[in-house]
């Protein structure tokens, strides 16, 4: 016996189109019988004309069948299509972040942005890049020293979708040499010449150090890349934004890595040619000058 709400759960359409597909079930396996028997007694076939006709029945009996079966279930179908856009309308929603995660890996990788062991720059986080996966990146943080800012050198993790909507800063895409600026101010009343030179100077020392490799780099940029090869020489320039100070701005190439280290030397030779003097200190045996005593008040 039937339970009581089974006929409320199918309803009349849901019988019409079971029917109608058990009708067409019938009458297409007898159809396709028929023909598939008649093809077989046909004697002027040859074996072959009749292996590709089976062939080409099963493969029309299969289209109609699927056409037959899109029909009677269309309504059917049409609620489960819309059942299933809104479905995945609402897992869009619900997952855009990954999936512009996963759509900024696919950038990444189509357009070569960095790798593991590049040197990059992204929405101010900045560091050396020591894992990638599909959802985010995660970089050691760069450990040059930078006004008030305190602990350096920790691990960054930020989501692949800032690829997408941020500019991607690569310095190791062009080599392992990159044009470093050191920027120092001083007081025009100051011998900003002597610094300049003590900073010309320490940085052609530096240079020195491995100006073989570094022309190698550059001869090897412009036959790789079909680029202009960049200064080889520190250069200095000067600028009178402030009023007050002289802005000095050195350019050199420096080795990837040791940009801090070589930076804080040219600063040590800059600071010994031109020292800060103390503030001066106040006579020995006068004593600060006390503040007047008030008048006294007059008496009536």
């Amino acid at each position: 016996m039937l339970p009581a709400w089974l006929p409320n759960f199918i309803d009349k359409i849901f019988l019409r189109d079971l029917a109608a597909s058990l009708v067409f079930i019938v009458i297409l396996l007898v159809l396709r019988s028929l023909i598939r028997h008649g093809i077989l007694k046909r004697d002027d076939f040859s074996p072959d004309v009749k292996r590709r006709w089976l062939i080409n029945l099963r493969n029309v009996v299969l289209v109609v069948f699927m056409l037959g079966m899109a029909l009677i279930w269309a309504n059917e179908i049409e609620t489960l299509a819309v059942s299933l856009v809104a479905i995945a309308a609402a897992i869009v929603l619900a997952t855009k972040e990954m999936i512009l995660c996963m759509m900024g890996a696919i950038y990444r990788t189509s357009t070569h942005a960095y790798s593991v062991g590049d040197r990059i720059e992204i929405a101010g986080l900045k560091g050396q890049v020591i894992d990638i996966n599909l959802l985010s990146t995660t970089l050691l943080e760069s450990s040059q020293a930078v006004a008030r800012k305190g602990t350096v050198g920790r691990g960054i993790t930020f989501p692949n979708s800032l690829v997408l909507s941020q500019p991607v800063f690569n310095e190791t895409m062009l080599g392992s040499y990159v044009l470093h600026t050191v920027h120092v101010n001083i007081n025009r009343g100051e011998d900003w010449q002597g610094g300049e030179s003590a900073m010309l100077a320490e940085a052609r020392a530096v240079v020195e150090e491995y100006a073989a490799d570094l022309a190698k780099h550059a001869r090897e940029l412009q036959r790789g890349q079909a680029l202009e090869s960049a200064a080889l020489e520190p250069r200095l320039r000067l600028s009178l934004d402030d009023r007050e100070s002289v802005g000095l701005h050195l350019q050199l190439p420096v080795p990837l890595g040791q940009r801090a280290r070589i930076e804080q030397r040219i600063l040590r030779a800059f600071l010994g040619a031109v020292p800060c003097g103390p503030a001066p200190a106040p006579d020995e045996g006068t004593e600060p000058a006390l503040p007047a005593a008030p008048d006294p008040a007059p008496t009536a």
